[in-house]
């Protein structure tokens, strides 16, 4: 029984834990401007191939932007977990991201580079 119980609180602490919001976490005032916290699930060059998106940015930015590396960032809106969109975005060169990272994305201006937040396997 009290096997149990201790099993159960430390359960019960890794989830605390694990959902608190670390230093990487988007700040209302983000939120408000627009970023949002997204999952990479592909990246490519300005040639990436993807089934569909809500917006390309790749459109709007043109080569002359000189980014050369996209990534197809899936985020939820509406407050739901479960509702969620996919945009492609700009990585800047300096930045190193793989497919499974959290990154932070504007959705409202194409011109903004996608935001390293987390490694992969990691939540923020």
């Amino acid at each position: 029984m009290l096997k149990l119980k201790i099993m159960r609180a430390i359960a019960a602490a890794t989830v605390i834990i694990s959902c608190a919001p670390g230093s990487h976490a988007l700040t209302d005032a983000s939120y408000s401007q627009g970023w949002r916290r997204a999952l990479v699930v592909a990246i490519g060059t300005d040639q990436l191939v993807v089934r569909s998106s809500k917006e390309d940015c790749r459109t709007v930015l043109g080569a002359e932007a000189g980014f050369t590396r996209f990534a197809m960032a899936s985020y939820s809106f509406g407050g739901n977990p479960n509702l969620r969109e996919q945009r492609i975005v700009a990585i800047p060169n300096d930045v190193d991201v793989k497919v499974g990272d959290w990154v932070a994305i504007s959705i409202t201006d194409c011109r903004l580079a996608l935001k390293k937040l987390g490694t992969a396997g990691k939540r923020y």
